[in-house]
């Protein structure tokens, strides 16, 4: 197993929530990646998407994703990450990835109104879930099936799954 532990999933899916939970059970680091692109250029993803676009937006993520270079970390990804095949090659290479797996109806439910998502000018959420589904699918190593689960007891589960893996 890797050194790091890394989220990825849907927004919304409880990447943030269950991976402070994680680390405090790991006794890990925790980096929000979206918590990093935010610092280096200096807008939220919301904002840099409404301001320099969708690409220039998935490139900085990439860039800033490329540059963690941590161990014994939880690491919650950004939602898009997986459009960056080298980026997520990365967090392979220095840890073990787990999708959280969660319900569309979930998922649309807990999107904040205005909450402007890396997607294409006209996509809509379901449209975007369906697409990014077979990516997460791709990248997994383990899958976790967040339905009807709080994220405490996601993060156990992969507690769990993670020790089963040793």
């Amino acid at each position: 197993m890797g050194k790091n532990v890394v989220l990825i999933g849907m927004p919304g899916s409880g990447k943030s929530t269950v991976g402070k939970i994680l680390s405090a059970r790991l006794n890990f680091g925790f980096i929000d990646t979206d918590s990093l692109v935010k610092d280096a250029e200096g807008l939220s993803p919301r904002d840099i998407v409404s301001k320099h676009g969708l690409e220039y937006f998935l490139e900085a993520q990439e860039r800033t994703v490329l540059g963690i270079d941590v161990q014994d970390h939880v690491i919650a990804t950004g939602g898009s990450v997986i459009y960056g095949a080298e980026a997520m090659e990365h967090l392979k290479k220095g840890g073990t990835v787990i999708f959280l797996d969660t319900r569309y109806r979930d998922i649309e439910e807990r999107q904040l109104p205005g909450r402007r998502l890396a997607r294409r000018d006209g996509q809509d959420l379901l449209a975007l879930y369906r697409e990014r589904l077979p990516l997460y699918r791709k990248y997994a190593d383990m899958t976790v099936d967040c339905t009807g689960k709080r994220a405490d007891e996601i993060a156990d589960e992969i507690f769990s799954l993670l020790n089963e893996k040793r």
